[in-house]
């Protein structure tokens, strides 16, 4: 599955000039021929028709009776939704049942760029046109010419780009920048927005006529809290992409499988990113799965526990170490969520969080070994709380540095290995 965001290229050609030009800052083009398709532009077709492929809900039967419905009609388009409900992945299954099917599908993702790069991007320049533009460039509205130009994140277009995108779409003419002559240009346009548009009208950012223009027949996207019961489909699918994306041999990839109970939390789970959110979660997931096992609820919970964190204001300093899972025989991390999100409770402000895995004296274990182990988690505890260095961290453990580096090398004999990297600059 791609994702709807651009990737930039800030990579140099052979030019006299040393200013960078204007197109190694415009972001990596998506275009799509349908009658010249490659392997990999097979799959990019099939994707859209994949997402909704097995899902059962109504809000999923609703959207592609929308989807038929718009596809079939000429006019301009207005996907509307949250991010990450599959914006992007409608405007692919309409052009894909589209009558323009056969030419180009170009997207531009307008979120955080800038005044100059959209109209260089949407409208293409001359050489000369000013300064970086070491060459004649053709903008996306010549290159969909016939087909479908997908605009991404349409409210967060400036101001000065919506007059001239108006112009575009009323006279189907655009003009390059640094030149004079007009080009006639067959484009229908499908816009998408996470943005109230209404909203960006009535408070003067975006144009009610430019917004008249686009919305002529609209869509509108359902977050996945209102469709749960998609969520195993899709979870199926991105499992499968998982596994095509490891390859075992030539021919044969990885098969990621998922327990009951395991994907029933995923369901129960919203998803703040709803099917994005989704996709990168399974992605995870799968990272730690090895050896053909199922993905487990505890790694689930576990995952799930550190996404929290990630998100939780307040948690980038907790001690990272208790979110680190220990994979043993593949069975999943060595921890207890609940008992993790207890010892938060119970910490006050200054207090470092152990690991969990300190509670379990191992199999063949001696008490000396443990010892080095505590020592070396609480070490690393320290350092990881505290940021610093070895003066930092002796000082919040009440030690001389000697002591610290002593103890450092009585845990690196006793478990043979290298302990940190943050050590190696002391010894």
């Amino acid at each position: 599955m791609q994702s709807t965001h651009k990737h930039w290229n800030y990579s140099h050609d052979k030019t006299d000039s040393h200013l960078l030009p204007v197109r190694a800052l415009l972001p990596a083009r998506k275009r799509r021929r349908d009658h010249q398709l490659g392997a990999v532009d097979k799959k990019i077709i099939g994707e859209s028709q994949d997402i909704f492929g097995d899902q059962t809900s109504k809000p999923a039967r609703t959207m592609r009776a929308e989807i038929e419905r718009v596809a079939r009609r000429p006019y301009n388009i207005l996907i509307t939704g949250e991010t990450g409900t599959g914006k992007t992945y409608a405007a692919r299954e309409i052009h894909r049942r589209s009558a323009r099917a056969s030419y180009p599908f170009m997207e531009l993702n307008c979120a955080n760029l800038t005044e100059h790069l959209v109209e260089a991007e949407l409208f293409g320049y001359r050489k000369g046109a000013f300064t970086g533009a070491d060459r004649d460039h053709m903008g996306l509205f010549e290159e969909a010419g016939g087909g479908i130009l997908f605009l991404d994140e349409i409210g967060d277009i400036p101001p000065t780009v919506q007059n001239r995108l108006l112009k575009a779409i009323d006279e189907k003419k655009i003009k390059r920048l640094g030149t004079n002559h007009y080009v006639f240009c067959d484009v229908q346009i499908i816009a998408a927005t996470s943005r109230n548009l209404p909203t960006m009208i009535h408070n003067g950012e975006f144009r009610e006529d430019l917004y008249c223009r686009l919305a002529v027949l609209t869509v509108e996207t359902t977050p996945l809290r209102d469709r749960r019961e998609d969520i195993p489909a899709m979870i199926e699918l991105f499992l499968h992409e998982a596994g095509e994306a490891v390859t075992i041999s030539r021919s044969q990839h990885l098969v990621y499988r998922i327990d009951e109970d395991a994907l029933a939390r995923l369901c129960e789970f919203d998803h703040s990113g709803n099917i994005r959110s989704l996709r990168n979660l399974v992605y995870e997931l799968t990272s730690f799965v090895e050896d053909k096992r199922a993905i487990s609820l505890e790694l689930v919970e576990f995952a799930l526990e550190r996404l929290r964190c990630r998100e939780t204001p307040g948690f980038a300093n907790d001690d990272q170490s208790t979110l680190i899972p220990r994979l043993g025989n593949g069975q999943g991390p060595v921890r207890d969520v609940r008992t993790a999100q207890e010892l938060r409770l119970l910490a006050k402000d200054g207090d470092i969080i152990l690991p969990l895995d300190l509670c379990i004296l191992r199999h063949g274990e001696t008490f000396k070994q443990w010892t080095a182990r505590a020592k070396r988690y609480s070490i690393e505890a320290a350092h990881q709380a505290t940021g610093g260095t070895m003066p930092t961290v002796a000082k919040r453990l009440g030690l001389t540095e000697p002591s610290l580096k002593s103890h450092l090398h009585r845990a690196r004999r006793t478990q043979r290995e290298v302990l940190f990297d943050w050590q190696k600059e002391y010894d």
